[in-house]
């Protein structure tokens, strides 16, 4: 509960660095590509090649504003009944094709007596985003990534995800959603901090059970009763 609560207070503070980097970024970036986008319709000679990987790089850093931007104080945002198997099933629908490209498969067993929970669809679909495609790139030679719904001590729902990557060691497990903590040769560690941010707005809970060699487990928490007065 206290190694929680200090991540919590952590990333209370990096949001609000975070909203007043991206803001001051996001201006200047806009004009980059505006001047880009000019100079690739004036230049006579052929440099596609460097134009794309200017462009792929700018829609790199315009991914990590908005992640920045997430981890800002929250706007307001309304909870709403929602089925926490069909949001899985559209984020694994949105993944699909790429998983298919790495030659990996989604094993599925979803808890149909699970009762809605009140959420943000959105958020969370973000979340499971971020920890599935986490995964497939773990797994470079294919494999299966399971995720699992059941009930947790009654008042919880608990999601599991589980990949077949090499696992990580249990000295990096705690410092994974710390700020700009990656186990990824070019990730921020942005996606994970977004993630635990969302879940502790839900007023749930990530743990994370690894084993080196033979792969990864993401356990998410979420209350039953989750009912919100108005918005966050």
């Amino acid at each position: 509960m206290q190694e929680q609560l200090r991540k919590s207070d952590t990333l209370n503070v990096v949001g609000e660095l975070a909203a007043g980097i991206a803001h001051e970024i996001r201006n200047p970036m806009t004009a980059l590509k505006g001047f880009i986008q000019l100079l690739e319709g004036s230049i006579q000679e052929d440099f596609s090649t460097y134009f794309r990987v200017i462009t792929s790089e700018l829609q790199r850093i315009e991914t990590i504003i908005t992640e920045f931007l997430v981890l800002a104080k929250p706007q307001a945002v309304k909870f709403l009944q929602k089925d926490i198997n069909v949001i899985l099933k559209d984020t694994i629908e949105l993944l699909t094709a790429q998983s298919l490209m790495q030659n990996i498969q989604f094993e599925t067993d979803y808890n149909s007596g699970i009762e809605n929970i009140y959420c943000e669809g959105n958020q969370l679909k973000q979340v499971f985003i971020n920890i599935i495609k986490n995964a497939i790139e773990v797994m470079p030679a294919g494999g299966t990534i399971k995720v699992k719904t059941d009930r947790y001590k009654d008042k919880f729902v608990g999601i599991s995800i589980s990949d077949q990557g090499q696992g990580i060691p249990e000295e990096k497990i705690k410092k994974l959603g710390e700020p700009f903590y990656t186990t990824k040769e070019r990730g921020t560690g942005l996606g994970l901090m977004v993630s635990y941010k969302i879940i502790e707005e839900h007023k749930g809970w990530i743990d994370v059970e690894s084993k080196v060699g033979s792969g990864t487990t993401f356990h998410i928490f979420l209350p039953l009763d989750g009912r919100r007065e108005g918005s966050l």
